[in-house]
């Protein structure tokens, strides 16, 4: 499979063995099939209601109702909460496949060998989703590496690259991807040396594909010939608000110092991994990166500053981005970009009024 123009990975979905005409596409970890073409196969009855942006199927006893970009979805008289919201891309209505899937009574598995979704109608009529399955009992076998990776609320992550690094010949490594319940397993080849765990997982948010470097949960080598377990969470969504600014000349600023400016960020968005975010408030500090906040969970902010010295009232600054001279009293950015291997930034200027 290969990424399709807007950036998203090709998945490919077959309906009881059937290749479904349409490709799905992988969105924040979950994949994403074209609405009508899902609905159809599962044999159910679409109504598109234009004004709302909505949809409603119904199979027998069951109706499930998306709209596009809500996490609000409805199965009959039960409101339940979507990792991912529907979404027009390319002038198309995608809707989650595990979620439609199993809303109707059918069971998804995934290959992520083939990056096939294979769903399998199981001709017992739709039910509503019960609880996630619970996570399976994984144990440690000769020459296997194995194990899940998941964000900070539990959820399974798909489509994360797992790399087996060989510490005895350089560049000697191996590779797999987690499938849909974030699974993921390596063959060893048979040879007597020991093994690190790396993980790296790309997101998309707000335009820009983000790229994370994953901790295992045991972070340390193995032998081979014992085998492990090696499950990696998504834990650590920071980057860091940076400050560039020439210090005024004005002698009715004196004494002022980066590290007595205050930034408020007021979030305008959810997290980069879908939690809720919070308000902001602290006063930045040095550090070798520069002058700002070093540890702030990526979303889009709303940002302003003043300038608090001690023993005198506080002075609204003005904020522009790094890469404009638009001034005002706060912008809203979302531009958390990488600048050394997978550390992430957002670069702001400010000024006195």
């Amino acid at each position: 499979m290969h990424a399709r123009a807007n950036g998203y990975k090709e998945i490919g979905v077959e309906i009881d063995g059937s290749k479904l005409d349409a490709v799905g596409l992988l969105v924040e970890s979950r994949t994403m099939v074209p609405m009508r073409a899902i609905f159809e196969k599962l044999q159910s009855e679409v109504i598109w209601n234009q004004e709302k942006q909505s949809v409603t199927a119904t199979k027998g006893t069951t109706t499930v109702n998306l709209a596009i970009g809500d996490v609000s979805a409805r199965v009959n008289n039960r409101t339940l909460a979507l990792d991912v919201p529907p979404m027009l891309i390319e002038g198309t209505t995608y809707v989650p496949l595990r979620f439609v899937s199993e809303s109707l009574g059918a069971e998804v598995d995934f290959d992520a060998a083939r990056s096939i979704a294979s769903v399998h109608t199981t001709g017992n009529g739709p039910t509503s989703p019960g609880p996630a399955t619970p996570p399976k009992e994984l144990s440690a076998e000769p020459f296997v590496v194995k194990g899940r990776v998941t964000d900070r609320q539990g959820m399974p992550l798909e489509g994360v690259e797992i790399i087996a690094d060989n510490q005895l010949a350089r560049d000697s490594y191996q590779e797999a991807i987690t499938d849909e319940e974030g699974y993921y397993q390596i063959d060893l080849p048979p040879i007597n040396t020991t093994w690190n765990m790396i993980s790296y997982y790309e997101h998309k948010f707000e335009g820009t594909v983000q790229k994370f470097k994953l901790t295992s949960v045991t972070d340390r080598p193995f032998g081979g010939n014992k085998g492990a377990v090696r499950d990696f969470v998504w834990d650590d969504i920071n980057g860091m608000v940076i400050i560039q600014y020439n210090y005024p000349d004005e002698e009715k600023w004196p004494g002022f110092s980066l590290d007595e400016v205050e930034l408020t960020l007021i979030p305008v968005s959810r997290l980069i991994d879908g939690s809720e975010g919070k308000l902001i408030r602290e006063t930045t500090t040095f550090s070798p990166d520069g002058p700002g906040l070093q540890s702030v969970p990526i979303a889009k902010y709303e940002i302003s500053a003043r300038w608090v010295p001690d023993g005198m009232n506080p002075v609204p600054m003005l904020v522009s981005k790094f890469d404009t001279n638009q001034y005002g009293a706060s912008i809203v950015t979302s531009d958390f970009s990488a600048v050394v291997g997978t550390t992430k930034r957002v670069a702001i200027k400010l000024v006195f009024p």
